[in-house]
């Protein structure tokens, strides 16, 4: 007899099977009089299978709803429906074996420019038009297998609670999703209905609109969103909204650099009866500034993100932080290539009511290494090794090889 568990994945599977043929039917038979240039849904997916060989030793890859890129199954399905000229539907749905559900990953109208010049808009579930990672982060076009800290690693700050002191924040060091201002012994407030909060969370799209597009030598985007780039919804939690933007510069081929900034507050409304009188929540903000950078040569690409940010909180003052990462990659032979990443996380200091400094987050840093077969656009499989360590005392040290198999369908 099977375990609930297997049931559970089961029932979700059959779910998402069931509102992937729903969308079928909604969107793949025109309905009477519908503009003529309708055309078909376009489906596709990507299918990731994963060995570990310490699958204990992977939890700083984690993201949200038990996610985690080094899980032995997942599969994305996606719909492309054009509904007139210039006018798309992208849906993306996204299962996770070991996750807790299946889930609605991204769902937006894109509208183009007739004219046919590269000029969108795109309107709903969003993806993260930030920095530079995004645009490589399936597993068809990631070089390895983990994503860069700045993009999922949760710190320790929380978007349904605050810390009062100092020593509060200080006490969760390292502590990651598990981050609590209202254990016992601590002075924070809030509740417990929110999350602890990465950098930048690619890994949840944003509910909003961003207008895209590029005029040579020029790229761009800038948009408005419900949450923050590093705690994205899709109800909206607070009186405020986001504004981000990028302003990318390609002038060759072998050279594209871009600068990102987002601006939003990011604490939930629930925390406003816990701030300090005639305060809300709308006037904390996270503030992000960034670069980012790729070089070609011959049969090398060199990837660089560089980020700064700021977590506005209510008792304890600016919480800054910066991360960075570079990436290479380098074509062997035909098909074959070998990359690696190193990156970092780094906290800035806070003043301890005791007296002395101390960073309010561990500092983190983590490598992957690996080697790739790509012998198609379609299929690629990839042997890695990463290395992690999380500066706490004493330090958290994790490694591990993993193997896996792209397909794109």
């Amino acid at each position: 007899m099977g375990s609930r568990r297997d049931f559970v994945q089961g029932r979700t599977t059959v779910r998402l099977a069931g509102a992937m043929l729903v969308l079928a039917g909604l969107l793949g038979v025109p309905a009477r009089g519908a503009c003529s240039s309708a055309g078909p849904v376009n489906f596709s997916g990507n299918l990731d299978l994963v060995y570990v060989t310490r699958p204990n030793e992977t939890g700083i890859n984690f993201n949200m709803y038990g996610e985690n890129p080094f899980h032995s199954a997942r599969i994305r399905l996606f719909a492309d429906a054009p509904i007139q000229d210039h006018v798309h539907v992208f849906t993306e749905f996204f299962y996770d074996d070991d996750a807790m559900f299946a889930r609605l990953f991204g769902g937006f109208v894109r509208l183009s420019d007739p004219k046919g010049r590269d000029l969108h808009l795109e309107a709903g579930k969003i993806p993260l038009h930030v920095g530079a990672f995004p645009n490589r982060s399936y597993a068809h076009k990631n070089n390895l297998i983990g994503s860069p800290l700045m993009y999922q690693y949760k710190t320790d700050v929380r978007n349904d609670q605050v810390p009062t002191t100092a020593e509060d924040i200080v006490a969760n060091r390292g502590l990651g999703y598990r981050t609590s201002f209202l254990t016992p012994g601590l002075t924070g407030v809030g509740y417990d209905g929110g999350s602890a909060t990465p950098v930048m969370y690619e890994n949840c799209w944003d509910f909003g609109l961003v207008a895209l597009g590029t005029v040579a030598p020029f790229e761009f985007a800038a948009g408005v969103t419900n949450g923050t780039v590093g705690a994205p919804v899709m109800s909206d939690d607070n009186d405020g909204k986001q504004i981000l933007g990028r302003i990318g510069f390609v002038p060759a081929p072998w050279l594209r650099a871009g600068i990102s900034g987002a601006r939003g507050p990011y604490l939930q409304s629930g925390l406003n009866e816990d701030l300090p009188p005639g305060h809300t929540v709308d006037e904390y903000m996270q503030v992000l500034l960034g670069s980012d950078l790729e070089l070609s040569y011959s049969h090398g690409v060199l990837y660089s993100e560089y980020v700064r940010n700021r977590f506005e909180s209510p008792f304890v003052g600016n919480l800054n932080m910066q991360a960075w990462y570079v990436e290479g990659k380098w074509t062997v032979l035909p098909g074959w290539y070998v990359a690696g990443r190193y990156d970092r996380m780094v906290f800035d200091d806070l003043k301890l009511a005791a007296g002395g400094v101390a960073a309010w987050d561990a500092d983190v840093w983590k490598r992957e290494i690996g080697i790739g077969f790509k012998p198609s656009g379609s299929l690629v499989a990839k042997l890695v090794h990463q290395q992690s360590q999380v500066n706490v005392a004493p330090a958290r040290v994790r490694s591990f090889a993993a193997a896996q198999l792209s397909v794109a369908f």
